[in-house]
């Protein structure tokens, strides 16, 4: 299973729960915050976050006479999430919307792949997650 299908079942799943008027089936949150969510009509699906071990879910609660709330729902990932960086060499030869590549010496590429590896795999990968202007995905 891909991280975007663990995504998208670990929401459908809470999604149907909270529409239901039901707790999360899965996962960590604040039980005030639940109780305070459930007295509001209307869920709908906020942004997700991703840490290196969990992802966390966010379901926004309107209420016309309350006003909005927010509930956060924390689930494990089954495996290590990583971010990954556009390489330098994808970015270098992108025109309208079409990612071409580029040609590079030998060399050069396999200096790029370990460059690239070191970025995904290495220590610096969990400073991405702590970045306030990292892309949230909505599914």
């Amino acid at each position: 299973m891909t991280l975007r299908e663990f995504v998208k079942q670990q929401m459908e799943q809470v999604f149907s729960a909270l529409k239901a008027g039901n707790p999360p089936p899965v996962g960590e949150y604040d039980t005030t915050v639940l109780k305070e969510c459930l007295r509001r009509a209307q869920v709908q699906v906020g942004t997700t976050r991703y840490a290196p071990d969990a992802i966390t879910l966010e379901f926004i609660f309107q209420d016309p006479s309350l006003g909005p709330a927010v509930l956060s729902v924390r689930i494990a990932a089954p495996e290590p999430i990583v971010y990954m960086p556009v390489p330098d060499w994808v970015i270098e030869d992108v025109w309208q919307g079409d990612v071409t590549g580029s040609f590079r010496f030998r060399s050069e590429a396999e200096q790029l792949l370990e460059a690239f590896r070191e970025q995904v795999f290495g220590a610096g990968n969990r400073a991405h997650f702590e970045k306030p202007d990292l892309p949230k995905r909505r599914d």
